[in-house]
Formats: structure tokens, C-alpha cells, sequence
């Protein structure tokens, strides 16, 4: 059955979205890309997995028949109605508090034949301390703890049971944030798990620490999405910490940003401003 997706053209979209991810540690919306955008976003990605462009110069892992790689602010991707949408910042606001900034930009491309992805978790926290050999995890309640980091994902596509949806367990992102995480089976047998389909146009949002994984392509078509992470700006996402930059868009692009968007590109390295002249 399809999840009930919020409206991101209401007013109350914001609200909602944030109720909903506190609640559950996601939620689905519809509205808040036009489509027109999306089929240019779609056309980009495939010529880049058609070349093999972003496995030669994009490319962080590939999982269970999937890969993910790192994708540039260029083309379609700086369009302000792409990373500056109002009713999306609106909602990060809600979410993330009003410094928020964007974490990195990658697709994921289901290829025929993927299978089931293992349950995860993008990037708990849980303050643990390293006392020599030993590690001592903090003994306090960190369930209560808003968001550090959320992933949009973006489908491509129409995505359906067949095509390798997102499965997720809802409610699961407070049980990440305990000194000993939950395994798949008790994660399985304790929260409900929702799968992520919907038309071209729906797309979802969801908390770092809520369990997930990608389910099997059995069709004989590639399933591209993309996950468009927003972080507060002290979280660095230890998945990319191999690559560098997570964040890439040049100089060039980042002077066609509206001043009153740049700072959503602080964590690139065109954004920063050298304090010492090494060459001395």
C-alpha cells in the first residue's frame, strides 16, 4: 500500500514534515519539484551512467547490485528550483534549525538485477569516548535528540515494488541512538517497515539514524535516484570521508548562486577563503 505522501505545496508542509520525521524518522512528499525539472535532472544522470561517466569520475561504492556516485553542482543541478526550492528549505529550516547546509549530491542506480541491500543506518552519533583499548559509549538518553543530517531522496522514475524501491522501518531512528544499536531481526520484529513507491514527482525524506535498505530490481530497467543529504554544519558524513570533495561544485558555478543561497554551499571547498599563502 503507498504511503500517504504530504502536500509540499501547502503551507502547513513544513509542519507536517516535521511531525512526521520525528514521529516515524521519515516522510514522503509529493509537489515539490515540477516534473519538467525532474525529466531534465533523469536526462543527465542517465547520459552519465550510459557513458559510464560517473563510474570513471564519480564513483564512492557500489552495494548489492547498486552503485552511488558523487554528482556536481552544474547543469540542471544549479537550478535554484533544484537546491534552493522554498518550500524545501522551508522544510530543512524545520528540521535541521536555520544554518543548515547541503552535505553532498549523489545518485544511486539500481541496475537490473540488484538485490536486497543489508538494513542499515547512514550515520548514528552516540558520543561515545576511547579510553585507550577501551570504548565507553554515553551512558545519558540521546532518543530525544533532533536531526543532524537528512537525506531527500529523489526517485527518477516511477518507482514500484519491482524496481527497487526503499524499504524502511518506521519509528527504528530512536533505537539507533542507543549505547547498543538493535541487529536486522529485533529492528524487524519491533517497527514496521514502509516501502517507498510512487509516481515521478513523489520523493522522501528521512533521518540519518532511521534503519533502511534498497530492495530488489527485478526488472530489466536501471532505477537512478538521487539522495541530496542536508546537515547541520558541524556533521561531516563519515561514508565520504574517502572522498573528497563530497560536495563538489566550482568556482565558476558557485558565483552563479544567488548571495542569499551561497551559504547552503559552505561545506564546498570553493567556499573557502585561504587565511596563509602556503607557497611562502
Amino acid at each position: 500500500m503507498p504511503i500517504a505522501a504530504i502536500d509540499a505545496s501547502r503551507p502547513a508542509a513544513a509542519r507536517r514534515t516535521s511531525l512526521a520525521v520525528e514521529r516515524d524518522g521519515f516522510a514522503a512528499l509529493h509537489g515539490l519539484f515540477p516534473l519538467s525539472l525532474l525529466r531534465r535532472l533523469r536526462a543527465e544522470v542517465m547520459r552519465g551512467h550510459e557513458s559510464g561517466e560517473l563510474r570513471r569520475r564519480g564513483l564512492v561504492r557500489d552495494v548489492a547490485g547498486r552503485y552511488a556516485a558523487v554528482l556536481p553542482f552544474a547543469g540542471p543541478f544549479l537550478d535554484p528550483r533544484f537546491y534552493a526550492n522554498a518550500r524545501l528549505l522551508e522544510i530543512m529550516g524545520a528540521l535541521l534549525g536555520p544554518s543548515f547546509c547541503i552535505g553532498s549530491l549523489e545518485t544511486v542506480v539500481a541496475l537490473p538485477g540488484a538485490y536486497r541491500q543489508h538494513q542499515h543506518i547512514d550515520g548514528p552519533i552516540r558520543f561515545d569516548r576511547q579510553l585507550g583499548r577501551r570504548k565507553e559509549a554515553f551512558a545519558g538518553d540521546l532518543s530525544r535528540l533532533p536531526p543532524y543530517a537528512v537525506t531527500l531522496c529523489v526517485p527518477l522514475c516511477e518507482v514500484t515494488e519491482d524496481n527497487g524501491p526503499t524499504a524502511i522501518w518506521r519509528g527504528s531512528h530512536r533505537a539507533a541512538l542507543r549505547a547498543r544499536p538493535p541487529g536486522e531481526a529485533e529492528v524487524a520484529r519491533k517497527y514496521p517497515m514502509e516501502t517507498m513507491t510512487g509516481a515521478l514527482g513523489q520523493c522522501f525524506l528521512f533521518d540519518y539514524r532511521v534503519f533502511h535498505c534498497g530492495l530488489p530490481n527485478d526488472t530489466a530497467e536501471p532505477r537512478p535516484v538521487l539522495m541530496f543529504v542536508f546537515t547541520r554544519p558541524w556533521f561531516r558524513d563519515p561514508n565520504l570521508m574517502e572522498v573528497g570533495p563530497s560536495l563538489v561544485i566550482g568556482a565558476g558555478a558557485l558565483a552563479r548562486v544567488p548571495g542569499r543561497h551561497r551559504a547552503l554551499f559552505r561545506l564546498a571547498p570553493a567556499s573557502r577563503r585561504p587565511l596563509w599563502d602556503n607557497k611562502r
